[in-house]
């Protein structure tokens, strides 16, 4: 089983997909840099990875490469996303920060097309819907996993011990996940009207869906 988990930067996707890599019997890369697409792997064993929404490579080109069974939409609040990438270095890396948010909307008009969708919001909630989803798609997880037990030096030794190769072709990454359990501390910022504003233009569909499902 290989799931492909597919997210705009600080979206918490990297979060999510080391989440499912809780598992002791999988690989996974956890956060695929922007400047690389989805490596090719040859393992026959169960694999997670998790790619950026960028200009560089379209999503298409991530699933040539990767071949997954399954793949994962991962969203978050527009709001709370753009706030957050737009404090880091990297935000106009591979495209331009707005360029991406073009992208993300497009991506969210055609979500029907993803094998699943999930929400940060959920994710951080811990909503059991969550396990459900996975369970649905042929991956199980367990409460457990929301600790993040299984730690980044565990997750790069089992690439190392099955895919030697790939630390040649791709420098590995965990993003920016912090702390030692799925967390809602970094959700719900200030509304800010100015960053309202630029979103109307560039991701209108997903800022009218947050906007009727927030409380």
């Amino acid at each position: 089983m290989r799931i492909l988990i597919y997210g705009m930067q600080s979206s918490g996707a990297t979060a999510f997909t080391l989440f499912l890599a809780q598992r002791p019997d999988c690989l996974a890369l956890v956060d695929v840099l922007n400047n690389y697409a989805a490596p090719r792997v040859s393992t026959d064993m169960d694999m997670v990875m998790k790619v950026q929404m960028t200009t560089a490579y379209p999503l298409a080109v991530h699933m040539e490469r990767f071949r997954p069974d399954r793949v994962v939409l991962l969203l978050r609040d527009p709001h709370d996303n753009y706030q957050s990438l737009r404090t880091k270095n990297y935000r106009n890396h591979s495209g331009l920060m707005e360029e991406k948010f073009l992208i993300l909307d497009q991506v969210f008009a055609e979500r029907d097309t993803f094998d699943a969708v999930i929400r940060y919001e959920d994710f951080v909630a811990r909503d059991p819907s969550i396990p459900t989803t996975m369970a649905r798609l042929g991956w199980p997880v367990e409460d457990s996993f929301y600790t993040y037990q299984r730690r980044h030096d565990e997750v790069i030794g089992a690439l190392w011990q099955h895919m030697p190769d790939l630390f040649e072709r791709l420098e590995l990454n965990f993003g920016n996940v912090q702390g030692r359990a799925v967390s809602e501390s970094y959700r719900d910022k200030p509304r800010l009207p100015e960053v309202e504003e630029r979103l109307r233009s560039l991701c209108p569909r997903l800022l009218a869906y947050y906007r009727d499902i927030r409380p």
